[in-house]
């Protein structure tokens, strides 16, 4: 599940000054339920990496000790913004051989001119009796 670039986070507690225990990242509170996994690199700075379980999902959290700065490595996709998530790809005409005949907006009419070709459609006009409402007595 890559992600383009890590997001700075702000780390609210540690437990034994070492693992994370809750993070604030995009105005969330996010609470490590378990850290899964944890590892070190030293490459090119002291860096360190946790794989963190919370409620809302697993993220990765990278530690660069120098400089004492936290950020999200990973997270789940459920998270992501709604400009990031999966577009729908946009929808292309089928071949002209592929398509559905489109009858049109006038098929009620047509028909009913080929079937009753010399009858000519009128709304029916009824008059009803007016009666007296009823009387109880």
């Amino acid at each position: 599940m890559p992600i383009f670039r890590p997001e700075p986070i702000d780390l609210i507690a540690r437990r034994h000054d070492y693992f994370p225990i809750s993070f604030r990242w995009r105005k969330r509170r996010f609470d490590v339920t378990a850290v899964e996994k944890c590892w070190s690199d030293t490459r090119s700075a002291k860096r360190r990496f946790f794989r963190v379980r919370c409620r809302q999902g697993t993220f990765d959290l990278e530690h660069q000790v120098d400089s004492d700065s936290w950020h999200l490595q990973r997270w789940p996709l459920t998270l992501l913004p709604f400009s990031q998530k999966a577009r729908k790809l946009p929808r292309y005409p089928l071949p002209r051989r592929q398509r559905r005949p489109n009858p049109g907006p006038g098929l009620a009419s047509r028909l009913a001119e080929h079937l009753l070709p010399s009858a000519k459609l009128r709304p029916a006009t009824v008059s009803l009796p007016r009666s007296r409402p009823w009387k109880t007595s």
